[in-house]
């Protein structure tokens, strides 16, 4: 299937919006596609790159309760990522709730979809269509991925998705895709190249297992597992004022060696390494709401000391917390 199978999907999305009217009544390779006040506020931004990837940047806020509804006889796969947002997407029978801080790839064709979109919340995401051909273009070019196809991570379905949490290093690669340096050409080049690093690290996460950690070779049971999880939903509760590591222990009703232990095999890091990444992540989406200030969002997850927030801020993503702020102030 061609790259314009990709589009249409896209374009059907587009016009089921409550947009503002499209001048020429032609949708171009590169637009800012805004809500109509009557229906919300907002806007999406699309990009068609060379290679026929469709970036698409959503900040909007739908009233309406009915449902955008989409059909399409077509194939293609979109890694999108769900930045802030509430609601439901249902495809071809098969519902997900949106999940703020997740990447998901979504495998599909001749599809119907229904979205279902929180009017009192704001939705920001970023999603990168893939065209087929594209697709099973890169499979081929990876050792073992000669193996896959649509058709074989589909079988007789019309739908399929992978989903995992949004890693740091994601979050910065987002942040330099929608806050692009260049112009014209140069401006093109760089955002398909982000789009292609995000694709590499995410379809190797997901279709090869490239990031897989095994939790079995800690010899946890699975109830131990369980409390682990447990122990990260609460950690993640209570950012602002978390309990020490025996408070955890006794919440969850597992030994503090095991949790120690469990928790780096579930996780990949200790519980406040993984604690303090989910702090910045956290602070990094508040002060790119633009809605609070520095100190504020420092409060906000936890930092009494200003200084010490700013200077972990500055570590994990290379810019002070105060750059990004006025960069939002400026959007």
């Amino acid at each position: 299937m061609t790259s314009a199978s990709c589009h249409q999907i896209y374009n059907r999305y587009f016009d089921a919006m409550p947009f503002r009217p499209v001048q020429s009544g032609i949708r171009n390779l590169s637009e800012r596609m805004n809500v109509h006040e009557s229906a919300g506020e907002g806007y999406i931004d699309r990009r068609i790159t060379s290679t026929g990837m469709e970036i698409v940047h959503s900040v909007l806020r739908i009233k309406q309760e009915q449902p955008i509804q989409v059909q399409s006889d077509a194939a293609m796969i979109e890694l999108s990522f769900c930045l802030q947002g509430k609601g439901e997407v249902s495809v071809s029978g098969s519902a997900h709730e949106l999940v703020p801080g997740s990447c998901t790839l979504h495998v599909m064709r001749d599809f119907s979809a229904a979205f279902h979109y929180d009017g009192d919340a704001w939705l920001r995401a970023v999603a990168i269509g893939v065209p087929v051909a594209l697709f099973e273009r890169y499979l081929e070019m990876t050792p073992g991925g000669s193996k896959l196809s649509i058709d074989g991570l589909l079988g007789s379905g019309s739908f399929r998705m992978f989903r995992q949490p949004i890693s740091p290093e994601t979050t910065r690669l987002l942040h330099e895709l929608q806050t692009c340096p260049y112009t014209s050409a140069m401006r093109e080049m760089y955002a398909e190249s982000k789009a292609m690093e995000l694709l590499a690290v995410y379809l190797g996460s997901f279709l090869f297992d490239n990031d897989s950690r095994s939790v079995g070779a800690s010899g946890l049971s699975k109830t131990d597992r369980m409390k682990i999880r447990e122990a990260e939903r609460l950690l993640l509760r209570h950012m602002d004022d978390p309990p020490s590591l025996l408070e955890l222990s006794r919440m969850i009703g597992l030994n503090d060696y095991k949790l120690k232990i469990g928790f780096k095999a579930e996780y990949g890091k200790s519980v406040f390494a993984y604690l303090r990444g989910k702090r910045m992540e956290r602070a990094w989406e508040l002060l790119e709401a633009g809605d609070i200030s520095v100190s504020q969002a420092a409060s906000a997850v936890g930092y009494a000391n200003f200084s010490h927030f700013a200077e972990e801020f500055h570590k994990r993503y290379g810019i002070k917390p105060s750059e990004l702020s006025r960069s939002r102030r400026y959007l």
